[in-house]
Protein backbone atom coordinates (compact mmCIF):
# COMPACT_ATOMS: atom_id res chain seq x y z
CA UNK A 1 0.00 0.00 0.00
CA UNK A 2 1.36 3.42 -0.91
CA UNK A 3 1.78 6.14 1.70
CA UNK A 4 -1.04 8.00 -0.02
CA UNK A 5 -3.45 5.09 0.34
CA UNK A 6 -6.24 5.31 2.88
CA UNK A 7 -7.90 2.43 4.71
CA UNK A 8 -11.56 2.41 5.63
CA UNK A 9 -13.15 -0.27 7.80
CA UNK A 10 -16.92 -0.71 7.95
CA UNK A 11 -18.55 -1.98 11.16
CA UNK A 12 -19.60 -5.52 10.25
CA UNK A 13 -23.08 -5.21 11.73
CA UNK A 14 -23.79 -2.10 9.68
CA UNK A 15 -22.42 -3.74 6.56
CA UNK A 16 -24.44 -6.93 6.90
CA UNK A 17 -27.63 -5.03 7.56
CA UNK A 18 -27.11 -2.98 4.42
CA UNK A 19 -26.31 -6.03 2.31
CA UNK A 20 -29.26 -7.97 3.65
CA UNK A 21 -31.59 -5.11 2.74
CA UNK A 22 -30.03 -4.81 -0.69
CA UNK A 23 -30.04 -8.52 -1.44
CA UNK A 24 -33.08 -9.70 0.48
CA UNK A 25 -31.06 -12.72 1.57
CA UNK A 26 -29.03 -13.99 4.48
CA UNK A 27 -25.54 -12.40 4.38
CA UNK A 28 -24.15 -14.84 6.93
CA UNK A 29 -20.61 -14.84 8.29
CA UNK A 30 -18.71 -17.45 10.33
CA UNK A 31 -18.22 -16.70 14.02
CA UNK A 32 -14.46 -16.56 13.49
CA UNK A 33 -15.04 -13.15 11.92
CA UNK A 34 -17.99 -11.98 14.03
CA UNK A 35 -18.39 -13.46 17.47
CA UNK A 36 -21.91 -12.08 17.78
CA UNK A 37 -23.15 -14.49 15.12
CA UNK A 38 -23.62 -18.22 15.46
CA UNK A 39 -21.16 -20.69 13.97
CA UNK A 40 -22.66 -22.18 10.82
CA UNK A 41 -21.96 -25.66 9.53
CA UNK A 42 -21.40 -26.44 5.87
CA UNK A 43 -24.87 -27.99 5.85
CA UNK A 44 -26.42 -24.75 7.08
CA UNK A 45 -24.50 -22.77 4.46
CA UNK A 46 -25.74 -25.19 1.79
CA UNK A 47 -29.32 -24.77 3.01
CA UNK A 48 -28.99 -20.97 2.91
CA UNK A 49 -27.57 -20.91 -0.63
CA UNK A 50 -29.72 -20.09 -3.65
CA UNK A 51 -26.97 -21.34 -5.95
CA UNK A 52 -23.91 -23.55 -5.46
CA UNK A 53 -21.62 -23.68 -8.46
CA UNK A 54 -18.09 -24.36 -9.63
CA UNK A 55 -16.27 -22.16 -12.12
CA UNK A 56 -13.28 -19.99 -13.03
CA UNK A 57 -12.76 -16.30 -12.27
CA UNK A 58 -12.54 -14.34 -15.53
CA UNK A 59 -12.59 -10.69 -14.46
CA UNK A 60 -12.84 -8.38 -11.44
CA UNK A 61 -13.09 -4.66 -10.79
CA UNK A 62 -13.92 -2.27 -7.96
CA UNK A 63 -16.29 0.67 -7.71
CA UNK A 64 -17.69 2.96 -5.06
CA UNK A 65 -21.12 1.98 -3.77
CA UNK A 66 -23.45 3.57 -1.25
CA UNK A 67 -21.66 1.91 1.69
CA UNK A 68 -18.07 2.07 0.44
CA UNK A 69 -15.87 0.23 -2.03
CA UNK A 70 -17.24 -2.97 -3.58
CA UNK A 71 -15.42 -5.56 -5.67
CA UNK A 72 -17.25 -7.16 -8.60
CA UNK A 73 -16.18 -10.63 -9.75
CA UNK A 74 -17.18 -12.51 -12.91
CA UNK A 75 -17.04 -16.31 -12.74
CA UNK A 76 -17.54 -18.54 -15.77
CA UNK A 77 -19.82 -21.36 -14.62
CA UNK A 78 -18.52 -24.89 -15.18
CA UNK A 79 -21.23 -26.89 -13.43
CA UNK A 80 -23.85 -26.23 -10.77
CA UNK A 81 -24.78 -28.33 -7.75
CA UNK A 82 -27.78 -26.33 -6.55
CA UNK A 83 -30.18 -23.87 -8.13
CA UNK A 84 -30.08 -22.19 -11.51
CA UNK A 85 -27.56 -19.35 -11.67
CA UNK A 86 -28.37 -16.10 -13.43
CA UNK A 87 -25.61 -15.71 -16.02
CA UNK A 88 -24.69 -13.14 -18.66
CA UNK A 89 -24.35 -13.88 -22.37
CA UNK A 90 -20.90 -15.37 -21.74
CA UNK A 91 -22.20 -17.81 -19.10
CA UNK A 92 -20.75 -15.86 -16.17
CA UNK A 93 -22.24 -15.05 -12.78
CA UNK A 94 -21.45 -11.71 -11.17
CA UNK A 95 -20.53 -11.67 -7.49
CA UNK A 96 -20.49 -8.59 -5.29
CA UNK A 97 -17.83 -8.63 -2.57
CA UNK A 98 -17.92 -5.92 0.11
CA UNK A 99 -14.63 -4.07 0.36
CA UNK A 100 -11.69 -3.75 -2.00
CA UNK A 101 -9.13 -1.34 -3.41
CA UNK A 102 -9.95 1.64 -5.60
CA UNK A 103 -7.55 4.43 -6.63
CA UNK A 104 -5.17 3.70 -3.77
CA UNK A 105 -7.91 3.57 -1.14
CA UNK A 106 -8.85 0.38 0.68
CA UNK A 107 -12.13 -0.68 2.26
CA UNK A 108 -11.52 -3.57 4.64
CA UNK A 109 -14.38 -5.89 5.60
CA UNK A 110 -13.71 -8.62 8.13
CA UNK A 111 -14.16 -12.07 6.61
CA UNK A 112 -14.64 -10.92 3.01
CA UNK A 113 -13.29 -13.31 0.36
CA UNK A 114 -10.54 -12.47 -2.13
CA UNK A 115 -10.55 -13.50 -5.80
CA UNK A 116 -7.97 -13.68 -8.57
CA UNK A 117 -8.37 -13.94 -12.33
CA UNK A 118 -7.87 -17.56 -13.40
CA UNK A 119 -8.77 -18.94 -9.98
CA UNK A 120 -10.84 -22.14 -9.93
CA UNK A 121 -13.55 -21.89 -7.27
CA UNK A 122 -16.53 -23.57 -5.64
CA UNK A 123 -19.08 -20.96 -4.57
CA UNK A 124 -22.06 -20.93 -2.22
CA UNK A 125 -24.14 -17.95 -3.28
CA UNK A 126 -27.19 -15.96 -2.32
CA UNK A 127 -29.02 -14.05 -5.02
CA UNK A 128 -29.52 -10.29 -4.79
CA UNK A 129 -32.55 -8.53 -6.21
CA UNK A 130 -30.50 -7.20 -9.16
CA UNK A 131 -29.45 -10.70 -10.27
CA UNK A 132 -25.93 -10.53 -8.87
CA UNK A 133 -24.76 -12.68 -5.97
CA UNK A 134 -23.11 -12.55 -2.56
CA UNK A 135 -21.04 -15.33 -1.00
CA UNK A 136 -23.08 -16.95 1.76
CA UNK A 137 -20.89 -16.68 4.84
CA UNK A 138 -18.57 -14.23 3.03
CA UNK A 139 -15.25 -16.13 2.85
CA UNK A 140 -17.07 -19.20 4.19
CA UNK A 141 -18.98 -19.37 0.90
CA UNK A 142 -15.90 -19.54 -1.32
CA UNK A 143 -13.45 -22.42 -1.84
CA UNK A 144 -10.33 -22.26 -3.99
CA UNK A 145 -9.59 -25.43 -5.94
CA UNK A 146 -5.90 -26.32 -6.07
CA UNK A 147 -3.73 -29.36 -6.55
CA UNK A 148 -2.87 -31.53 -3.57
CA UNK A 149 0.93 -31.90 -3.71
CA UNK A 150 0.71 -35.34 -2.12
CA UNK A 151 -1.16 -37.02 -4.97
CA UNK A 152 -1.91 -34.34 -7.62
CA UNK A 153 -5.68 -34.59 -7.05
CA UNK A 154 -7.88 -31.53 -6.64
CA UNK A 155 -8.45 -30.25 -3.11
CA UNK A 156 -10.25 -27.20 -1.74
CA UNK A 157 -8.84 -24.45 0.46
CA UNK A 158 -10.37 -21.43 2.21
CA UNK A 159 -7.98 -18.55 2.78
CA UNK A 160 -8.60 -14.79 2.87
CA UNK A 161 -6.54 -11.76 3.84
CA UNK A 162 -7.48 -8.02 3.91
CA UNK A 163 -7.23 -6.04 0.68
CA UNK A 164 -4.31 -3.98 1.95
CA UNK A 165 -2.11 -7.10 2.05
CA UNK A 166 -0.56 -8.82 -0.95
CA UNK A 167 -2.49 -11.90 -2.03
CA UNK A 168 -2.22 -14.38 -4.91
CA UNK A 169 -4.45 -17.45 -5.08
CA UNK A 170 -1.60 -19.41 -6.71
CA UNK A 171 0.37 -19.19 -3.46
CA UNK A 172 -2.34 -19.96 -0.91
CA UNK A 173 -0.66 -22.11 1.77
CA UNK A 174 -1.57 -25.77 1.87
CA UNK A 175 -3.41 -27.05 4.95
CA UNK A 176 -1.78 -29.68 7.11
CA UNK A 177 -2.09 -33.11 5.54
CA UNK A 178 -4.69 -34.23 8.09
CA UNK A 179 -6.82 -31.15 7.34
CA UNK A 180 -6.90 -31.41 3.55
CA UNK A 181 -10.30 -31.84 1.91
CA UNK A 182 -10.61 -33.15 -1.63
CA UNK A 183 -12.83 -31.41 -4.16
CA UNK A 184 -14.68 -34.69 -4.63
CA UNK A 185 -15.36 -34.99 -0.89
CA UNK A 186 -16.65 -31.42 -0.65
CA UNK A 187 -18.97 -31.82 -3.63
CA UNK A 188 -20.20 -35.16 -2.31
CA UNK A 189 -21.04 -33.61 1.07
CA UNK A 190 -22.82 -30.70 -0.59
CA UNK A 191 -24.79 -33.02 -2.88
CA UNK A 192 -25.73 -35.28 0.03
CA UNK A 193 -27.17 -32.33 1.94
CA UNK A 194 -29.11 -31.09 -1.07
CA UNK A 195 -30.58 -34.57 -1.58
CA UNK A 196 -31.41 -34.98 2.10
CA UNK A 197 -32.95 -31.52 2.32
CA UNK A 198 -33.33 -28.84 4.94
CA UNK A 199 -34.14 -30.04 8.47
CA UNK A 200 -36.63 -27.25 9.14
CA UNK A 201 -34.44 -25.60 11.78
CA UNK A 202 -33.85 -21.86 11.73
CA UNK A 203 -30.61 -20.48 10.35
CA UNK A 204 -29.49 -17.08 11.70
CA UNK A 205 -30.27 -14.33 9.22
CA UNK A 206 -32.34 -16.47 6.83
CA UNK A 207 -36.12 -16.42 6.69
CA UNK A 208 -37.93 -19.72 7.09
CA UNK A 209 -40.03 -18.92 4.03
CA UNK A 210 -36.97 -18.48 1.85
CA UNK A 211 -35.34 -21.65 3.18
CA UNK A 212 -38.49 -23.61 2.32
CA UNK A 213 -38.58 -22.12 -1.16
CA UNK A 214 -35.00 -23.11 -2.12
CA UNK A 215 -34.69 -26.52 -0.44
CA UNK A 216 -36.25 -29.93 -0.28
CA UNK A 217 -37.58 -30.71 3.19
CA UNK A 218 -36.38 -33.65 5.22
CA UNK A 219 -39.01 -36.14 6.30
CA UNK A 220 -40.88 -34.72 9.28
CA UNK A 221 -39.55 -31.17 8.77
CA UNK A 222 -42.13 -28.39 8.92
Amino acid sequence: MSDAGRIFSLPLGVLLGALALAGGGVSLVPSAHATSLATLSLEQLVDASDVITRGTVTDLWADLGEHGINTHVLVAVDHTLKGTPIVNSAGQVEILVPGGELDGNYSLVSGAPRYGIGESVVLLLEQRTDGTYLNVGLAGGKYTVKQNPADATDMVVQFAVPYDRKWDYRFIPNPAVADRVSLAALEARISARITLGWDGQAIPGASLEHLRSINHLQAGAR
